[in-house]
């Protein structure tokens, strides 16, 4: 396949790496000082949030902004602590990166997580040469909105109808709808049913050269319409 006109999102948290019981237990540590409505269920439906708006609903109600401060800085430094001993790349992910990369694709990892956490992952797992962009998404609405990728894709200088986003959850293939974007749903912290994104994909062990064909063409007769 020869060079395309194509920009691939990556969400990050539960798309390329399994992050999930990481990121529960360092928000649990992190509210131990004080009763909240944390607990794991809550925590699993609003995963993919960003921090300002999972952690009134983790509290139960509105903090003042320097005990949201106080607890975002104590969670995500715990994070950031463990995060290279106590998680991993998704196996094969890499072979995805490095095969959109050969084919000219731009790449971007557009996610709800801080900017820190984004660089600590791409650096400690050593793949930040193939993103063109880190988008995080402290400082935009909370997906299902579109910012974020709307954000990625005008970084990328690409049109969203060339964009396709990888995403574990339905508020972030609801985002990639909204922004007129190819949406793959990535199986593991959601279970999608048909329909609820353009492609599902059970992991990264397979090749994806197919998928990479289905997706141009998907995209390719929605620009013909």
């Amino acid at each position: 396949m020869e060079n395309i006109n194509l920009a691939v999102l990556w969400d990050m948290d539960g798309t390329i790496l399994d992050t999930l019981e990481l990121h529960y237990l360092t928000w649990k540590e992190a509210f131990s000082d004080r009763p909240t409505l944390f607990s794991r269920e809550l925590f699993r439906a609003n995963f993919g949030g960003n921090n300002r708006s999972t952690v009134p609903i983790y509290l139960g109600y509105e903090p003042d902004e320097a005990y949201y401060q106080h607890v975002v800085a104590l969670k995500e430094t715990l994070f950031r602590e463990q995060l290279a001993e106590k998680t991993r790349l998704f196996p094969g992910i890499q072979n995805w990166f490095a095969y959109f990369a050969g084919l000219g694709a731009r790449q971007a990892i557009a996610s709800s997580a801080m900017l820190e956490n984004i660089s600590k992952v791409v650096d400690a797992f050593e793949i930040r040469r193939f993103f063109t962009a880190l988008v995080p998404g402290e400082d935009l609405p909370s997906k299902p909105a579109p910012d974020i990728f709307l954000r990625a894709a005008q970084l990328l200088d690409t049109s969203p109808a060339r964009c396709v986003v990888f995403e574990d959850s339905i508020h972030g293939i609801n985002a990639a709808k909204a922004a007129g974007m190819v949406s793959v749903g990535v199986a593991g912290t959601t279970q999608f049913a048909p329909g609820d994104a353009d492609f599902l994909l059970d992991d990264y062990t397979q090749d994806p050269t197919e998928l990479t064909r289905a997706i141009l063409a998907l995209m390719n007769s929605r620009q013909a319409v």
